[in-house]
């Protein structure tokens, strides 16, 4: 069970802010535009040769949900574990961190994540309120890898 009053003692100390829910959610409108253009690209061929049918396209969109979230899976996984962001939080400036060290998170962090961020939004956001529900605003993915969003620092020169 995640302890709260222990984290948000942990960030005080340490002087770290959560992101927003605004920079969060302009963050996810920007990775899923670039996620649907990834997805767009793959099917370029597809939906050419079928431009002028409309329910074609339709069906080819609609039957890749696999792959939607395999990619989906895949691009939060890597850029999390590498760099503590998707290019939609690094454009904001907010990155997800692990509790434990405060870095970026592990291997296998960055996967759980994004295993339940991408069933998060398969169960039509659903497990995404739990974010407006505690002070912290971790989602479930959040608590089942034990990371948090948080503000980057700004740094003075």
């Amino acid at each position: 069970m995640v302890d709260f009053n222990k984290i948000e003692e942990i960030l005080a100390r340490e002087e770290i802010q959560t992101a927003s829910y605004s920079k969060r959610i302009i963050a996810h409108i920007i990775d899923d535009l670039l996620l649907s253009m990834v997805i767009i690209g793959i099917f370029w061929d597809s939906i050419i040769q079928n431009a002028g049918n409309t329910e074609v396209i339709l069906e080819i969109i609609s039957s890749s949900w696999f792959i939607l979230y395999g990619v989906r899976i895949l691009y939060h996984w890597l850029f999390v574990q590498f760099f503590g962001a998707s290019i939609g939080k690094i454009v904001v400036k907010i990155r997800v961190i692990e509790l434990g060290l405060l870095d970026n998170p592990n291997f296998k962090q960055a996967l759980l994540r994004s295993l339940f961020r991408a069933l998060s939004e398969f169960l039509i956001y659903l497990p995404f309120i739990v974010i407006f529900t505690n002070s912290l605003k971790m989602g479930l993915h959040d608590m089942i890898a034990n990371t948090i969003v948080v503000e980057l620092k700004p740094y003075n020169a």
